[in-house]
C-alpha cells in the first residue's frame, strides 16, 4: 500500500501544478456585429375611405372617397447604443383630390441621432419633424395644431438630458417652414397674405424646447418657443403641452396642447397683424396597455411605437382655433373648431406586424365674415382606415 501511495505522489503533484484548462483559458471573444444585425426594415401602409358632407342646408354637398393615406418604408440602423440612423421614404394622400394628393415619393425623414458617450449631451442632424409640438394622436386624422404648425425640415438639434426624464434642446434650421405649412393648411381662409413663401438664404430659424416628467411617466409636460424670419420681422410662437395618466387607472389618458402666436407681420389690407392661437385636448381609453419604446413625438419611430403600444383604443378630441379677428377683418373665413370621436382595433398581430381598423367621426365648424359669399369647409366627415405595420 505504501508503494502505491509513493507512486501516486508524482501524478498528484503534476495535477496540482498544471491548472485545469477550463478554469484559466480566456473566454472566446464575441463575434463582431454584422451590418445586418444593426439594421432593420419596416413599413406602414394605410388606406382610407371617407364620407363627407360639406356645407349646410340645401346647398350641402355629399362626397365619398377612397385613397391611400400613407405608404412608408423605413431603414433604421442602431449602430451603437449612442448612434442611430433613420431614413424614411413615403407618399401621402394618393388619389385624394381634397388634399391634392399624388403618387410622388419623397424622403420624409433622414437623420442621425448621436448621444455623446458618458455625457448628457446629444445631437440630431437631418430631416424630421423638428421638436415644436408633440402632436400625439389616437385617431385617424391629424391634430389641428399639427395641420397648422408642423415643422418638417432639415435641421441641427443640440440637446441636454437632465434628471426627471427632462430634455432641453435648441434647434436651428433654414426657411419659413412652419409659416409655409400654416399658409398651406387651408385653416385660415382662402388667402394668407401675411405669411409670404419667400426663399430664405440663411440658417436663422430656431426652436427652443423642453420636455419633462417631474413625477414619473404618468405626467409629462412640454414647452417650446420658435421663431422664423418674416417679411418685416420675426414670426414667433409659443407652445405648451401636457400628458396625464393615473397609476390607479392606467387605461385612461389625457393629452392637451396649446399654440399661441406672439408676433406676426401686419397685413396691409387690415393695417394690423393677427396673432392666432390653437388648442387641442384628447381623452383616450386604452383597452390594452403596453409600454411605449418612444414616449413622445410624431416622427416615424414614435408613431410606430404608439400604434404597437395601443392595439385597441377609443378617443374623443376637441380642438379650437382663434383667428384673432382675421376672418372678419379680411372678409373671409377661418376654421373655428373640430369635434372628433373614434378609435382603433387591432385584429391581427405577430411580433412587429400589426393589422388594424381605425374609424373616426369629425365635425368641423367655420366662422364666416358677412362679406364672404363663397363656399366654406364646414363639414361632417366619417373616416374608415385599414392600416398595416410590417
Amino acid at each position: 500500500m505504501k508503494g502505491i501511495c509513493l507512486l501516486a505522489l508524482p501524478a498528484l503533484a503534476l495535477a496540482l501544478a498544471v491548472p485545469a484548462p477550463a478554469q484559466n483559458a480566456p473566454s472566446p471573444a464575441a463575434p463582431p456585429l454584422k451590418w445586418t444585425d444593426t439594421v432593420s426594415l419596416s413599413g406602414f401602409l394605410a388606406g382610407d375611405a371617407r364620407w363627407r358632407r360639406a356645407g349646410e342646408g340645401a346647398s350641402a354637398v355629399t362626397t365619398t372617397d377612397l385613397y391611400l393615406r400613407a405608404f412608408e418604408l423605413s431603414v433604421e440602423a442602431d449602430v451603437r447604443d449612442w448612434l442611430q440612423a433613420t431614413a424614411v421614404i413615403n407618399s401621402e394622400y394618393i388619389g385624394d383630390a381634397l388634399n391634392a394628393g399624388d403618387s410622388t415619393v419623397v424622403v420624409d425623414e433622414a437623420h442621425l441621432d448621436i448621444d455623446v458617450p458618458h455625457t448628457p449631451i446629444y445631437f440630431v442632424l437631418g430631416k424630421r419633424i423638428q421638436p415644436f409640438g408633440l402632436f400625439e394622436s389616437y385617431l385617424v386624422t391629424d391634430l389641428l395644431v399639427q395641420d397648422l404648425y408642423e415643422t418638417k425640415a432639415v435641421g441641427l438639434t443640440a440637446g441636454l438630458k437632465a434628471p426627471g426624464s427632462t430634455d432641453i434642446s435648441v434647434t436651428a434650421y433654414k426657411g419659413h417652414i412652419r409659416s409655409d405649412h400654416m399658409a398651406q393648411s387651408g385653416l385660415l381662409g382662402p388667402e394668407v397674405p401675411d405669411l409670404p413663401e419667400d426663399p430664405a438664404g440663411r440658417v436663422d430659424s430656431w426652436i427652443v424646447s423642453a420636455l419633462s416628467s417631474p413625477i414619473g411617466d404618468d405626467w409629462r409636460i412640454s414647452a417650446g418657443l420658435a421663431s422664423e424670419p418674416g417679411a418685416l420681422g420675426r414670426q414667433t410662437m409659443f407652445n405648451v403641452g401636457s400628458y396625464l395618466s393615473f397609476p390607479f387607472h392606467e387605461h385612461l389618458e389625457f393629452n392637451a396642447e396649446f399654440m399661441k402666436a406672439l408676433r406676426r407681420d401686419p397685413v396691409p389690407a387690415a393695417g394690423r397683424s393677427f396673432r392666432e392661437s390653437a388648442f387641442s385636448v384628447t381623452a383616450a381609453y386604452l383597452l390594452v396597455t403596453r409600454e411605449m419604446k418612444d414616449q413622445s413625438g410624431r416622427n416615424y419611430r414614435a408613431r410606430k411605437s404608439r400604434r404597437l403600444a395601443h392595439p385597441a383604443v377609443l378617443a374623443v378630441r376637441f380642438e379650437a382655433l382663434d383667428d384673432d379677428g382675421r376672418a372678419e377683418a379680411l372678409g373671409a373665413w377661418s376654421v373655428k373648431d373640430r369635434i372628433c370621436a373614434g378609435g382603433r382595433y387591432t385584429f391581427y398581430e405577430h411580433e412587429n406586424v400589426e393589422a388594424a381598423l381605425g374609424f373616426e367621426y369629425r365635425r368641423q365648424s367655420v366662422r364666416v365674415s358677412p362679406a364672404f359669399a363663397g363656399p366654406t369647409p364646414s363639414a361632417h366627415e366619417f373616416y374608415l382606415r385599414f392600416g398595416l405595420d410590417f
